[in-house]
């Protein structure tokens, strides 16, 4: 309405505080609301805080690299970005006021089921093999008696519906059904396997062959094909002595 502030949608300033009133860029605006997400209390003023730091202006993939490292360089930023970004969704799943399911494992271990309330198990990003702890709330807390937690590791997601292995067989309050809190413990494992990994195809050579080395870094190879080459007909010729059976995933990739 005549581009003004609606007193019944936000408060009007006053001219007091419209001589006070600063302009700033969307980038500054931009910073503040990331700003926010971790300080909520956060005002224009932090942004000139040293601990705040520019954000670096990360170099664009390319189609083709001088080497090892120009690859390195370009590709470890981007892994460092996805692993905060991660970690951040992660820690934010923190749910209260979960209804619990108790059953027990074939092996005897508890197992609680439940379903989040905020997002869908799918947009949350939750798989199985993550590790979640699980808590009593406040009211649940005071029925048990004494606070109570477990860690464990995602078991199954069946029609929505989390299951959870705790690592330990001991008692747990299975009479209480309601009042539950659940936490994402995030680890950063498949990242750390990846720069491991970017550093590695920097410093050493001959971690790859030559021909993958060149098709990583986009340089023009001549096609190599193994001759011997068998693709594998049924799950028993997936498994090599020794070693765990691949999954459906790592039997796909094979």
């Amino acid at each position: 309405q005549d581009r003004k502030f609606l007193p019944w949608l936000i408060k009007v300033p006053s001219d007091k505080l419209l001589l006070r009133a600063r302009e700033i860029s969307q980038a500054q605006m931009t910073k503040l609301e990331e700003l926010w997400k971790n300080e909520p209390e956060a005002k224009f003023a932090d942004l000139d805080r040293p601990d705040i730091l520019e954000d670096e202006e990360m170099a664009p993939t390319l189609l083709q690299y001088e080497d090892g490292f120009h690859y390195q360089n370009v590709l470890a930023p981007l892994v460092k970005i996805e692993a905060d970004y991660d970690r951040q969704i992660k820690e934010s799943l923190t749910e209260e006021s979960i209804s619990v399911r108790w059953d027990k494992s074939l092996s005897g271990k508890n197992v609680a089921t439940f379903t989040f309330h905020r997002l869908a198990v799918e947009q949350s990003r939750i798989m199985p093999g993550d590790e979640l702890r699980l808590k009593l709330g406040e009211g649940a807390s005071y029925l048990y008696g004494k606070p109570w937690e477990g860690v464990g590791y995602v078991k199954g997601i069946v029609d929505g519906e989390v299951e959870l292995e705790l690592r330990t067989a001991g008692s747990v309050p299975d009479s209480i059904h309601d009042d539950y809190i659940v936490e994402y413990i995030w680890k950063s494992t498949s990242f750390d396997r990846m720069q491991n990994a970017l550093k590695t195809f920097a410093i050493d050579d001959t971690s790859v062959t030559g021909y993958i080395y060149h098709r990583l870094l986009g340089h023009p190879v001549e096609e190599q094909r193994i001759a011997s080459a068998k693709i594998p007909s049924s799950e028993s010729d997936f498994t090599v002595p020794g070693l765990p059976k691949l999954n459906e995933s790592q039997m796909e990739a094979v």
